[in-house]
């Protein structure tokens, strides 16, 4: 007991983490094409919704604020699926 080395934890080593602290960003962590999907596919929703609306020939403005709306809805209806899904976990 006297002569007992001291065991010196290791700290984890996290791929793709700048910082071991637990207040990191998701967004650290993603490749550069999952963050292209993350800003460019909710704009590309809103194109074709909006494009689709163009049958309705409505003012531009309503058009865009309905396909935003749309766009916004789903993606609210997704994180509330999954939020319910992982809940328990």
């Amino acid at each position: 007991m006297l002569f007992r080395k001291k065991v010196v934890e290791e700290k984890k080593h996290y791929p793709y983490r700048n910082n071991i602290s637990n207040d990191y960003s998701v967004w650290d962590g993603m490749s550069i094409i999952e963050k292209f999907a993350m800003i460019f596919l909710p704009c590309m929703m809103c194109f074709v919704f909006y494009t689709v609306l163009e049958i309705t020939e409505l003012v531009w403005w309503l058009r865009l604020v309905i396909s935003i709306g749309i766009v916004s809805t789903l993606i609210t209806l997704i994180w509330i699926l999954i939020t319910w899904l992982i809940k328990d976990y």
